[in-house]
């Protein structure tokens, strides 16, 4: 039960993070416009293909309803990767991940993160581009770090204790990152990333027993 409470509450987290503007049900319609048009560019030509301009077309709103939203097109792709991050936290909390030990399910979480990114590549390509660029909305580590990767940590943990669970989650996130810019790369297949994946979750948490046992 306590796991499930703490898994639902960072999913809220994460949901209020993305809905804090206050919108009214007009704007709210706007808005999934908008990020459905970025979706669809993005897969269609990649994170040159996403242009502010482009997505107003798409969407049908002038150009200046896109930046009354969002201050660029990084910002706007890194919301659509937050919005995806969110329907993946909303799937974990229907099927929560099993496994006997915290490192099994935070490994499953990581395999389900993969999967959703091998999806759609363009998007995840995109996705890298927009978190790697200058726009400090868009590449916030503290952002991603507390607001997505906490998230997926407490789904798959609750309250278990675990050592430095915030130390853990940055590491695995870094680790994630870095697969998930080979896969968008074509530099790795996704059974390839999920091997690394699982080896590192082993690792850390190994690494982790020891320090807390000593």
């Amino acid at each position: 039960m306590a796991r499930e409470s703490a898994s639902a509450k960072s999913g809220s987290d994460l949901g209020r993070y993305l809905s804090a503007r206050r919108l009214t049900p007009l704007q709210s319609s706007r808005l999934e416009r908008l990020r459905d048009a970025a979706r669809s560019l993005a897969a269609e030509g990649g994170y040159s293909a996403v242009t502010m301009r482009a997505v107003a077309e798409r969407a049908g709103v002038g150009l200046a309803t896109v930046y009354r939203y969002f201050s660029s097109k990084d910002h706007l792709i890194a919301d659509v990767h937050a919005q995806k991050s969110m329907d993946v936290i909303d799937e974990l909390q229907r099927t929560p991940p099993r496994g006997r030990t915290p490192a099994r399910r935070v490994a499953t979480v990581f395999r389900r993160m993969l999967t959703a990114t091998a999806e759609d590549l363009q998007l995840a390509a995109a996705g890298v581009a927009a978190i790697t660029s200058s726009d400090p909305i868009a590449s916030s580590p503290e952002f991603w770090n507390q607001m997505v990767m906490v998230c997926y940590m407490d789904v798959a943990l609750g309250e278990e204790q675990v050592g430095d669970r915030q130390a853990i989650g940055e590491m695995l996130g870094h680790v994630f990152f870095s697969l998930m810019c080979g896969l968008a790369a074509g530099r790795m297949s996704l059974e390839e990333a999920m091997s690394a994946m699982d080896r590192a979750v082993a690792l850390v948490f190994d690494g982790a027993a020891a320090s807390h046992g000593g």
